[in-house]
C-alpha cells in the first residue's frame, strides 16, 4: 500500500499543495518561536531555542526548569508539543497537539476544533515555559 494514497481526500494535486503549505506554516511557527525566545532573552530571560531537526525544535528555560518540545508530522497533519522537566521536583503540564487543516487562506492551525492564529498557537505552547504561574515571578520582586 502506498502511504500517500490514503490522503487523497482532496485529490492528488492538492496533497502536494497541502504538504508545501503545511511546511510553510511549520517554518513560520518555528521562526516566530525563535524570535519570541530571542525577545525573552532581551528582557533578561534565560531561554534557549534549538532546532533539533527540520521537524523538531526545543525551547528551554533553566530558571523555570522546564522545556517545550515541538515535533511536526506533516503527513499526519499535526504538530505535537510536550513539556519536559529539567530539574527534580518540577511539575510540567501535559502536552497536546495542533492539527493542520486546509482553510480558505491556506493551511491553518487548530487546537481541538478551535482555529488559532500563529500568535495564539505560540502563546499556548510557550506560556508554561516562558511565562509560568506567578510563583516564579515572586523571586524578581524582592
Amino acid at each position: 500500500m502506498h502511504l500517500g494514497s490514503r490522503e487523497s481526500n482532496h485529490g492528488q494535486s492538492s496533497n502536494g499543495s497541502f504538504e508545501s503549505q503545511a511546511d510553510r506554516k511549520w517554518t513560520e511557527l518555528v521562526r516566530a518561536l525563535e524570535l519570541d525566545t530571542e525577545e525573552f532573552r532581551g528582557m533578561n530571560g534565560k531561554a534557549d531555542f534549538k532546532q533539533q531537526s527540520d521537524f523538531q525544535c526545543r525551547i528551554s528555560n533553566p530558571e523555570v526548569g522546564a522545556a517545550l518540545v515541538l515535533t511536526a508530522d506533516l503527513p499526519a497533519r499535526s504538530i505535537q508539543y510536550s513539556y519536559e522537566a529539567e530539574h527534580k521536583n518540577v511539575a510540567v503540564p501535559e502536552g497536546g497537539f495542533l492539527s493542520l487543516r486546509s482553510g480558505d487562506s491556506g493551511v491553518a492551525l487548530y487546537s481541538a476544533d478551535q482555529q488559532l492564529t500563529t500568535e495564539q498557537a505560540r502563546r499556548l505552547v510557550l506560556e508554561p515555559v516562558l511565562f509560568p504561574p506567578a510563583k516564579s515571578l515572586e523571586k524578581t520582586g524582592t
